[in-house]
């Protein structure tokens, strides 16, 4: 319902973010409204060789709590309940940030990069 109340109100599931600066760092977060201001609560984990080779981000999503694996061990974990937004559709977010606060400085000689992504499946 992004086009009718907007962001955050809306909520946000990021199953993976990635940091420009840091590529052996990703993060699961989980944005929401509080008063009209952004919350959210996200937890990272330290991952080798992200750049180079493949890792199964995934998740599971229930009507009591959200949790975030990375490569099948689990890092996050959120608690759901009915005054947080995650009740409804969502678009399934694999990130990499790139400048503003998260993704850092970019460096002033690049032009393209690639994200690859073998599958993506949905399980319900």
């Amino acid at each position: 319902n992004i086009d009718s109340v907007g962001w955050p109100i809306c909520g946000e599931i990021d199953i993976m973010e990635q940091t420009g600066a840091n590529k052996n760092k990703i993060l699961g977060t989980c944005h929401w409204s509080a008063n009209g201001n952004n919350a959210s609560y996200g937890l990272e984990s330290d991952i080798s060789n992200a750049s180079s080779e493949f890792h199964v981000y995934s998740m599971e999503w229930t009507e009591t709590y959200i949790k975030i694996f990375l490569d099948e061990v689990e890092y996050y974990e959120i608690a759901l309940n009915n005054d947080l937004p995650f009740n409804k559709d969502f678009f399934l977010i694999l990130n990499v940030a790139m400048g503003g606060t998260l993704g850092g400085t970019i460096d002033s000689g690049f032009t393209e990069d690639t994200m690859e992504i073998d599958y993506i499946r949905v399980y319900q």
